[in-house]
């Protein structure tokens, strides 16, 4: 299920309530700590949405906890950098997390910019379009609206999130996205089939090429028979451009990157500038 912008204010502004338990867990629920110290860190930020600043004696007395209890929460919360400590010992948020607040929103706003886009693309090319995020090494796919004959195959996990290198939406967001490039390299290359490229050197070669092509393209380094273009989403951040996404294009090699191949790569293009334009202009 997905929620609108509406529909995540909403839940926001009206939080279910949350009990937090305090003292020792039961003996049978010991590996249920971790769960609880989540539980607590997420009462303990809930706190500040009334109060900028707040100490630990107050944040203990609102959530029944023991003083201690809060300040090792407050503590850790801090050295993550979602509170920062006032030169008077209390706390308020950080800006760690106004960047995690900024990026979910960005993603959601993404999502919604970016479906009437892919609708045109897969009507326009009649093949399956894509919406992809960089998570680390990998490729996330957010949104995936499949072509005619496209059948059930894009329907398990593997189709979901996959490796960065294999793929042309890994290959164009790291060559417009330093970190996502770092990740690849530092995690290495694994074989998906015979045509995957597994040569750092080479791979880099090919990250020049595809800024410089503007899109990237995968044939059958992932799925033998399947292959993909893709052009990044780009935003400016400071004085350079990043991509923060890419649109793509799969399907059998002969459509893709066949007698095609060019509208193909003028269509993802287009799609995909028309999505890094209105984020600029939200």
């Amino acid at each position: 299920m997905t929620l609108t912008a509406s529909e995540v204010g909403a839940a926001l502004e009206n939080p279910p309530p949350l009990l937090v338990p305090d003292g020792p867990a039961p003996a049978g629920e010991a590996q249920d700590g971790p769960l609880r110290s989540v539980a607590i860190a997420m009462a303990v930020l809930d706190c500040f949405g009334d109060e900028a600043e707040l100490g630990a004696t107050k944040v203990a007395q609102r959530l029944g906890v023991a003083k201690s209890t809060a300040c090792r929460m407050l503590a850790a919360l801090a050295s993550g950098g979602l509170l920062e400590r006032t030169p008077g010992g209390r706390y308020r948020l950080g800006l760690r997390l106004f960047e995690i607040g900024q990026l979910a929103v960005d993603r959601l706003m993404l999502r919604e910019l970016s479906l009437p886009v892919l609708g045109e693309l897969r009507e326009i090319l009649r093949e399956t379009a894509q919406l992809a995020i960089p998570v680390g090494a990998d490729v996330l796919y957010v949104d995936r609206l499949e072509g005619a004959g496209a059948g059930t195959m894009f329907h398990t996990e593997m189709y979901r999130r996959g490796p960065g290198h294999s793929s042309s939406a890994g290959k164009v967001m790291a060559a417009v996205n330093p970190a996502m490039a770092r990740a690849i390299l530092e995690r290495g290359f694994e074989r998906k089939t015979p045509f995957t490229i597994v040569d750092p050197a080479r791979y880099r070669q090919v990250l020049l090429q595809v800024r410089t092509d503007g899109y990237a393209a995968s044939r059958e380094e992932h799925t033998i028979g399947m292959s993909s273009v893709a052009a990044p989403v780009v935003v400016t951040r400071g004085d350079r451009r990043v991509a923060v996404a890419a649109i793509s294009v799969v399907g059998s090699t002969s459509r893709v990157l066949g007698a095609r191949k060019v509208a193909v790569v003028q269509s993802v293009r287009r799609a995909a500038a028309t999505v890094s334009a209105m984020l600029a202009n939200c």
